[in-house]
């Protein structure tokens, strides 16, 4: 995987997650989306003036808009635009996974980084409404992949790194306690946790603090942080949090749609029971 290069940061309210591109910055920033805006509205105004200006002329001749023209004998085909969510398949790969595998037919795979502010919002607004309602009852797991941003590091990283250590000692369960706390108490946009604050996260996660302190600062994990973000990078994902709901096969292959942002738990409904039909 090609080392993704600093970016300037955008946090985009209008799309609900933090943007990044490999090398560039995500073109999904409030200030680009402004633009975008302005642009759009322009091309609009001003097909709209053509085609009134073709309605005119056709009218004068007694020619019908958007008939063919004199002579020749192919009738104009329509485009058939693509509709529908964007998909991807990715895989639960060796990630922590709430949930259980044997009973779920759905499989929700968060792409994350522990300083989106974005991240944060989603795991506060619906993330417990969405394990109770789905994971708890065995219809669905999930599984959350890292995915750390180049303008939250470097304590994006770290905390992705000592997630993993901390799974390492005494697994999945604490893995996902640690990241609701993680969650709970970052400052996000890469200003980590207040000063002492790790340790007592640690200590609640029920793991020994100096030796996952030590662990996350050898960064042991480096590799498999990386994995996860060139599988998101070939699945389409370019920013956080970004989510794959699809069905779960037996070899932990996951196809379904793409959900991008910090949505409200009645999008991830629809997905989800879309795949449970």
């Amino acid at each position: 995987m090609d080392e993704m290069k600093p970016v300037t940061e955008v946090e985009s309210e209008l799309v609900g997650k933090c943007c990044s591109g490999k090398g560039t910055g995500c073109r999904c920033g409030s200030e680009s989306e402004e633009k975008g805006a302005w642009i759009v509205a322009g091309a609009v105004l001003l097909s709209g003036l053509m085609v009134s200006a073709s309605i005119l002329v056709s009218m004068k001749s007694g020619v019908s808009a958007g008939a063919p023209a004199a002579g020749n004998n192919q009738a104009a085909q329509p485009t058939q635009e693509k509709t529908g969510p964007q998909t991807a398949v990715v895989s639960l790969d060796d990630d922590p996974v709430m949930g259980d595998r044997k009973t779920a037919k759905v499989a929700i795979v968060e792409f994350s980084d522990f300083e989106c502010p974005f991240c944060k919002k989603f795991h506060q607004e619906s993330y417990d409404a969405l394990v109770k309602e789905y994971v708890d009852t065995g219809k669905a797991v999930i599984s959350f992949r890292d995915y750390p941003l180049p303008f939250h590091e470097p304590k994006a990283s770290l905390a992705a790194e000592t997630a993993q250590c901390v799974r390492a000692a005494k697994g999945d369960a604490a893995y996902f306690k640690f990241s609701k706390l993680y969650f709970e108490n970052t400052q996000t946009n890469g200003k980590g946790l207040a000063e002492g604050k790790m340790n007592e996260v640690l200590a609640q996660s029920g793991v020994n603090v100096a030796a996952v302190n030590d662990c996350a600062a050898k960064e042991k994990y480096k590799e498999e942080i990386a994995k996860d973000m060139s599988d998101g990078q070939a699945a389409g994902i370019s920013g956080t949090p970004s989510f794959v709901v699809g069905k779960l096969s037996a070899d932990g292959k996951v196809e379904g749609d793409v959900l991008v942002g910090a949505l409200p738990l009645s999008q991830f409904k629809t997905a989800i029971e879309k795949y449970l039909q």
